[in-house]
Parts: C-alpha cells; structure tokens; sequence
C-alpha cells in the first residue's frame, strides 16, 4: 500500500515537473515573438517589398536560351584592363534600346513572365513536399501499436501546425533574414528585402535578422514564394524525430520539441548552410573549395531530424531507466 502511495507521489512529481518546465518554455516563446514583433519594424527600409509581385521580374532577369542576360551592366570597375570594351559594349546597348524602346518594354515582360514562371514551378514542387506528410503518417501508423494509432495521428497533424507558428514568428526571419547577401535566390526575384544579419555580418553571418512574422521586409512575393518552399522542408527534418519517440512521448512535450525545432534549431543550421551564413561561405573566407555544400538536403533536413531523433531517444531512454517498477 505503502508502494503504491510512493508511486503515485512520484507520478504527480513528474507531472509537475513537466508543468513547470512546459510553462518555462511558454514564457521563452512569448519572449522570443514579442523580440520579432519589435525587431521587424526596425528593419523594414529599402528596398521596399512587392507584395504583389507586379514589378518582382523586368529586363535584368531576362536571358536567351543559353542564358546570356539581354542587358549589358555598366562596368563598375575603371582600373580593370578591359574597362574600354565593356564601356563600349554598354554605350552601343544604350543607344540600341534608345532607338527600340519597345524592345526593353517587351524585355521587361519577358522578365516578369520568366519569375512568374519560376514562382509557378517553385510553389508546385512545395504543395508534392507538403503531402509528404500524409505518407509519413500512414508510415508511422503501420508500425505502432493500435491503441497508440490515433495519438500518432494528431502528432503528425500537430506536427505542421505548431511547428510552422514558429517557423513563421521567428525561424524563417533566422533562416533567411539575410539572403539577399551571399545567396540571393535570382530565380525568385534576388528577395532583395532579405539583407540583414541579426548575428555576424558579411561573409561571417550567423542568424537573419528580418522577416520576423512574415511582415515588413518579408511581406514580398519572391519571400512569401521561398516561404512555402522552405516550411515543407523544415517539417519534414522535425517530422523525422517521430520515428523514434512515438509510444513514448506525451503530446505537449512533443510540441515543445516541433517548436524548438521550427523556431530555433532547423533555421540556425539552415542560416549557416543555405542563408548565406558563414558555413555556406568558407569557400572564400578559408579557401575551402566551394565551402560547405548540402547534397539533396542531406544535412540541413536529414542530418539535424535524425541528431535531433537520437537526442530524444537518449533523454527517453534514461528518463525510462530512472523510473521504478510502477511507473513504467
């Protein structure tokens, strides 16, 4: 009788354990999204974003099938040995489209189309991405007990849900708030709003700094575009931790996890790897090749959902070892 006293009192320690630590992380959150909220204004300044897109895409997108572009720059450099020939290549440019107005109007056109095209493609292959997710869950389903069946069910729902609030408040502003700097994505219109490091600068980016709630500098086509691209790939690295905590895990320490993984550890990575941070740029900084390159998603994705897996099977498995008899 007495065992049994001791056990429960243990069960409800747990349970207040879990509570307070719960209740930490909540107050970390609404830290963390009141910081965005006053960050975003700070840095919405030129250049202003296009929601719309109506004026994302002109003749600087504009290339031939070879990809040549159809405009020809002004050299900025006047020491460099062929600065006469490309002054010249650009004054003959100039004039040609002085006497074809119409022709840089329809360059213009065809730029746009080109983006929009490319915005078309971009935003299919995220909705195939997305539906990922109903595969996995069927996946994870199959290999569960039954009476667990509808508990991994709504993990895999709430999975998204939760983990995109976080992504949206604050990760995607830590993964791409720079972007513009060293890895523009040009085929999306350069989102060239994205420009500020929170942490580190230059070649030495180590956070973004805008984009917070999706809002200022971030309410722009090309990076609402890269937004739904990015967020299916940044679920399914913290879907990937289901596989190996499902039937142990109780659902509000497993959204605690998704938000920590949509909202910190996924975009930190993915900053230094695919935002321009300084792991994507030790090819120029330390002469490293072409510095750190991630192969189909490899380690952004894959690499941090299994680490982050194996993280929480050793948590569990030492809280398991630690319980007694009862409580397991």
């Amino acid at each position: 009788m007495e065992h049994g006293k001791a056990g429960t009192t243990a069960q409800a320690a747990v349970r207040r354990l879990r509570r307070s630590l719960f209740s930490r992380y909540a107050v970390l959150l609404v830290a963390a999204v009141i910081l965005g909220s006053l960050l975003s204004p700070c840095f919405a300044d030129e250049p202003a974003p296009d929601p719309s897109g109506t004026v994302t895409g002109d003749r600087n997108t504009t290339t031939d099938a070879a990809g040549n572009p159809f405009v020809v720059p002004a050299p900025p450099d006047q020491s460099a040995p062929d600065y006469a020939q490309k002054k010249k290549d650009y004054d003959e440019f100039q004039a040609q489209l002085a006497k074809e107005p119409l022709a840089g109007k329809l360059a213009d056109n065809l730029g746009h189309v080109r983006i929009a095209t490319n915005f078309s493609w971009t935003l299919l292959t995220g909705y195939l991405v997305l539906f990922m997710q109903a595969g996995f869950a069927l996946l994870t389903c199959g290999l569960v007990r039954k009476k667990n069946a509808a508990h991994l069910m709504m993990l895999n729902f709430a999975a998204y849900v939760f983990a995109f609030l976080a992504y949206y408040a604050v990760g995607y502003a830590f993964q791409f708030g720079a972007v513009a700097i060293n890895a523009a994505p040009a085929n999306l219109g350069g989102t060239p709003t994205l420009n500020h490091f929170l942490l580190g600068s230059g070649l030495w980016g180590f956070l973004g700094g805008k984009g917070f709630f999706l809002s200022g500098p971030g309410y722009d086509a090309g990076s609402l575009c890269l937004t739904l691209f990015e967020v299916v790939f940044m679920e399914t690295a913290g879907y990937i931790i289901v596989g190996a905590i499902c039937e142990r895990i109780t659902f509000w320490s497993f959204l605690l996890c998704e938000i920590f993984i949509g909202g910190i550890l996924y975009p930190v990575f993915g900053c230094w790897v695919w935002g321009g941070g300084w792991l994507s740029q030790i090819g120029s900084t330390m002469n490293l090749g072409h510095g750190y390159v991630d192969f189909a998603d490899s380690t952004v994705v894959h690499a941090v959902g299994g680490f982050a897996a194996m993280a929480l099977s050793v948590v569990l498995a030492r809280v398991w070892v630690s319980m007694g008899p009862t409580e397991k």
